[in-house]
């Protein structure tokens, strides 16, 4: 009982300190807001590693740069496991097989807690490496001496100078999926990507290590220890290969194994924007160097100009092509040979292909120079001719050179030559279109007339033109304005911009000022638009209109215009009249009583509700009786509301006046009264 028992022990135990960790980076992506998505990439050695050490969940720390004070703490689940996949699947070999584990959660950094203006770090720690490292000390059954690794990120505040400061750190960061043959060189773009378009600058450090010697060492802030190196090793001879293993600060990562092994090392990715490092990642991970690949050559890639009879250009090539030269004529023909197609281990045959990349610029695509067909099957010392084809538009403003690469199918990363191509191109000098006398243009309309003002440009090389209308904080058609185009030739444009001042379709009482800008640019072969601006300034000349509404008495000798009128039953007359203050063609007036408010019982009234040219007027008569008295009231009170209107525009404008009328009962008394 006692040895089953000890048995399960072992099995339990050892795993969870068991080597298993290739190497790995943390991840902090912006989301939105303060909320951010925390990840942590594992490689875990599928041949080496103990299955027993995979970790379901893990927590990370955050400290603070200045202080190393501690901040918080984040728990990550393992979302996914995926295998990395090699370059050329078909050069397998069973002793480097490796895993991608995924963790993640969601986290808010609150500006009340993340605002040191020196940042922040995270950090994690895990036992152990493995235990076949060659460089570094990792077994503790030899030495005695484990080597963990610490994950480690620094990350600015997410508040600077009480802005908010989004920052996501560089990822997508690729694996080593491959293995290297002693004595070929060996390459891989290591870089990652950066959201926010800032710098990142990788340079090699020695690796972090743990401060404990177990599974999940106890948390604690930095600085962390570093691995312990192997003797003839250290940060300058990491594999000690011929060259050693470099990186470009780009993310290149070269070298030439000489000797077998499995190498550990770390990549620094220092994030700047705007000169000022803002972060760091560390990664790493291991390289396994192996003896006893099949013997390759390289391919040889020649080139020459179509116009040559021969193959002459080895390694560099130099092209000049005049603006007069034709697409099909702006080619060359590459030959691609490998001498491994005469070799009887190689069957008599390799696989070749070619692809092409930027030299001395970046970010733009250029692979669109190759033929569709980029691969070929050489056998018995044949040759493949392929045809590049560079555009019409050079990549930049300046000599470019691109890389036509061959390569072979060679395991594990195929073996290539290089055809470094410098091409210059002429680019037909260009003027920016004009417009003709008179461009800018000042005019004022009158309202209700309609004009057109007339432009024309034109382009010296006899390029297409374009055209675009910029209105200046309104819309064209909300002020009855539109654009003809006349003649619209190549190298040529004539048109005009037309206005309808019309305010009884269009709001001019909101905006009476106007300006449009029409600008018209040139489409060059190699669409470097220039633009050139014609600028109308137009304004309406609205009509004086100014309606007055007034309120008389019925011989007109009393103005009651907004005032009070007392009077007995019997006979009410007000003379109302609209006017406008300045005559002119467009004073159509409305005259109309739009309110009757007050006490019950005015009926019988009479007025006409009139329309006319510049006077309007119209009397408002009344006879009441008695019978408007309620309720042993014998007052009653009105308001009468009158309103004039001139709706020439769409805005009409208006007058209104009142006239508040008392109503009495007639006294009488019944002294002289004899029935």
């Amino acid at each position: 009982m006692r040895k089953i028992f000890f048995s399960c022990v072992l099995m339990l135990a050892l795993p969870v300190y068991g080597s298993h960790i290739v190497g790995g980076e943390f991840e902090l992506i912006h989301l939105s807001g303060y909320n951010y998505q925390f990840n942590l990439i594992m490689y875990f050695d599928d041949v080496n590693g103990s299955p027993g050490a995979l970790d379901d969940t893990l927590t990370v720390r955050f400290y603070r740069k200045s202080d190393n004070f501690y901040v918080t703490k984040l728990l990550l689940s393992l979302t996914s496991r995926s295998l990395v996949n090699y370059t050329q699947p078909s050069c397998v070999n069973t002793s480097l097989q490796t895993d991608r584990l995924f963790y993640s959660a969601a986290i808010t950094l609150s500006p009340d807690v993340f605002n040191h203006p020196e940042g922040y770090y995270a950090s994690w720690q895990r036992c152990c490496r493995n235990y076949e490292i060659t460089n570094i000390y990792s077994d503790p059954a030899g030495s005695g001496i484990s080597a963990g690794q610490t994950f480690y990120i620094e990350f600015p505040a997410v508040i600077k100078n009480g802005v908010q400061f989004v920052n996501s750190s560089p990822h997508l960061f690729p694996p080593l999926s491959d293995y290297a043959c002693l004595g070929r060189p060996y390459y891989v773009n290591f870089a990652g990507v950066d959201d926010d378009g800032d710098s990142i600058v990788y340079s090699l450090t020695t690796p972090l290590n743990t401060f404990q010697a177990t599974a999940i060492p106890s948390p604690s802030p930095g600085p962390y220890p570093l691995v312990q190196w192997r003797p003839g090793f250290d940060l300058q001879h990491i594999i000690d290969g011929s060259p050693d293993l470099r990186i470009s600060p780009d993310g290149l990562l070269t070298c030439t194994a000489m000797i077998p092994g499995l190498f550990v090392f770390a990549v620094k990715a220092e994030e700047y924007r705007n000169g000022i490092k803002i972060g760091e990642t560390r990664r790493d991970f291991q390289m396994l160097a192996v003896s006893g690949c099949l013997a390759d050559h390289p391919p040889k890639i020649i080139g020459k100009k179509l116009t040559d009879g021969s193959f002459t250009f080895v390694d560099v090539m130099s092209l000049y092509f005049a603006d007069t030269v034709s697409n099909s004529n702006r080619c060359i023909e590459v030959q691609v040979s490998d001498p491994d197609s005469q070799d009887p281990l190689h069957n008599f045959s390799e696989n070749v292909s070619i692809r092409a990349v930027a030299l001395n610029f970046k970010g733009i695509d250029v692979s669109p120079i190759l033929p569709l067909v980029t691969k070929a099957q050489l056998t018995n010392g044949s040759t493949k001719n392929f045809q590049i084809c560079f555009p019409k538009c050079p990549f930049i403003k300046a000599p470019y050179q691109i890389g036509v690469i061959a390569a072979d199918d060679a395991c594990a990363l195929p073996m290539t030559d290089t055809l470094r191509v410098t091409v210059d191109q002429q680019i037909r000098p260009n003027t920016k279109p004009y417009f003709l006398p008179q461009k800018n243009i000042t005019a004022q309309l009158l309202e209700g007339n309609t004009a057109a003002y007339p432009f024309a440009a034109q382009d010296n090389e006899g390029d297409t033109l374009v055209v675009a209308v910029v209105p200046q904080g309104f819309q064209l058609n909300d002020a009855g304005m539109s654009v003809n185009f006349t003649g619209q030739n190549t190298g040529n444009l004539t048109g005009a911009l037309q206005w309808n001042a019309f305010c009884k379709n269009y709001e001019f009482f909101k905006q009476t000022d106007f300006t449009v800008n029409i600008l018209v640019g040139d489409l060059p072969p190699c669409n470097s638009t220039n633009f050139d601006t014609a600028v109308f300034q137009l304004k309406v000349i609205l009509p004086d209109i100014e309606p007055q509404l007034k309120i008389y008495s019925e011989d007109k000798a009393v103005d009651l215009t907004n005032g009070s009128v007392e009077a007995n039953l019997g006979h009410v007359v007000f003379d109302v009249i609209g006017s406008d203050k300045n005559t002119s063609l467009v004073d159509t007036l409305k005259l109309s009583l739009v309110s009757i408010k007050g006490s019950d019982g005015l009926v019988g009234y009479g007025f006409n509700n009139v329309r006319g040219l510049h006077l309007v007027e119209s009397l408002f008569s009344w006879d009441p009786t008695s019978s408007i008295f309620k309720d042993a009231s014998y007052n009653n009170d009105y308001v009468l509301r009158f309103l004039v209107v001139n709706d020439h525009c769409k805005t009409p404008k208006k007058d209104s006046a009142f006239v508040n009328l008392r109503i009495k009962d007639i006294v009488s008394t019944d002294e002289y009264f004899s029935p």
